[in-house]
């Protein structure tokens, strides 16, 4: 069903839902103009109730708008947020209702992977709608494009940062998008630790693993990279990251409340902002969406140095100017407020 009360106002709201005991869908975007289409991945999960969902859904597609707005990707924020108590049985229903409501939306929200949906389930949904960006027969993989941003986001640090790294690091998640960080540290001849709750994803060549250690915070990092759940980072946690050097995250909101990351602020930790480090995919996005033609004949390892040089250029300007005084949330709006060409139609420019 579409929420027609939100069809006239360019803010984040339900966009269409569809609710039932065994499955709810929500759309959550900003309903903006028709140039700028929403964008975000479908996310199903085991919420406890619809409201929780919704809630969620509300969070993360004002996320998404901030990243959207700091990279000029040419889209909207937005996210397709779905409750059940059973994942694996509602998957073909999952596909089947969400393209009847994308659909309906006639082109004002994209989607793409998220927890709990994979490329195969955007190839399956793509057939029944074309409003689909995930790299679909394509040569580009999004989670490789996401870790890429991640690494550019962490050489900004060391840019800007003299620092050693002799505690060596921490990937929190080894899943498809943490998985390329670790190797790319392990590459760049960083002592990489990785921990994960399935320890098989944690066989990584050149890695130190944890295993599914549920203490790690206890051990000293000099850089952490949240790769696995948002509000990864609460309270107790955080009291144990006072002398961590830098979180670098490739989760969305890996904090459990605003009030942690200001505390680790305060106590000299760097914390680069998660739009601005995981943006990876949603530059993709762009590319594909803006620049078709380039995004057809190009490779996918030119994709992945272009959105490693965009995220780190972006990262540098971000610590550049908190280091000169201003406050986050000042450089965040800045950034989102410096209207450029659509980074997609840059590409190969």
């Amino acid at each position: 069903m579409v929420n027609l009360q939100t069809q006239q106002k360019s803010e984040v709201g339900i966009l269409a839902e569809y609710i039932s005991e065994e499955l709810s869908i929500f759309i959550v975007a900003e309903n903006n103009l028709e140039d700028h289409p929403a964008n975000g991945g479908l996310r199903l999960l085991n919420y406890e109730t619809d409201m929780e969902c919704i809630q969620d859904g509300f969070r993360l597609a004002n996320l998404m708008k901030s990243k959207h707005s700091i990279y000029s990707t040419g889209f909207s924020g937005g996210k397709i947020v779905a409750r059940s108590a059973d994942i694996s049985s509602v998957k073909d229903k999952l596909i089947s209702i969400t393209s009847k409501l994308l659909e309906n939306l006639q082109g004002k929200m994209i989607t793409g992977c998220d927890l709990n949906t994979n490329i195969n389930d955007m190839e399956k949904l793509f057939k029944l709608t074309p409003h689909v960006l995930a790299a679909i027969n394509s040569r580009v993989d999004a989670s490789t494009a996401t870790g890429m941003g991640v690494i550019g986001a962490f050489e900004a640090f060391q840019k800007c940062f003299s620092q050693d790294f002799i505690d060596g690091v921490l990937v929190h998640g080894c899943g498809s998008v943490g998985r390329i960080v670790a190797s790319e540290l392990v590459k760049r001849k960083i002592k990489t630790f990785v921990v994960d709750i399935d320890t098989d994803r944690t066989n990584i060549p050149g890695v130190i693993s944890l295993g599914n250690d549920k203490n790690w915070y206890r051990k000293n990092f000099d850089v952490i990279f949240p790769c696995s759940i948002s509000g990864l980072i609460n309270t107790n946690i955080a009291q144990f990251l006072l002398k961590t050097k830098a979180i670098i995250s490739a989760a969305n909101g890996p904090f459990s409340n605003n009030v942690i990351p200001a505390k680790l602020t305060d106590s000299k930790v760097v914390i680069i902002p998660d739009p601005l480090v995981n943006a990876g995919a949603v530059i993709a996005d762009s590319i594909e969406k803006y620049a078709p033609d380039a995004w057809t004949r190009t490779s996918a390892e030119k994709v992945y140095n272009f959105v490693q040089e965009e995220v780190r250029k972006k990262c540098f300007t971000y610590l550049s100017l908190e280091q000169s005084g201003l406050e986050s949330k000042e450089i965040l709006s800045l950034m989102q407020n410096d209207r450029q060409e659509i980074i997609g139609k840059s590409f190969l420019n």
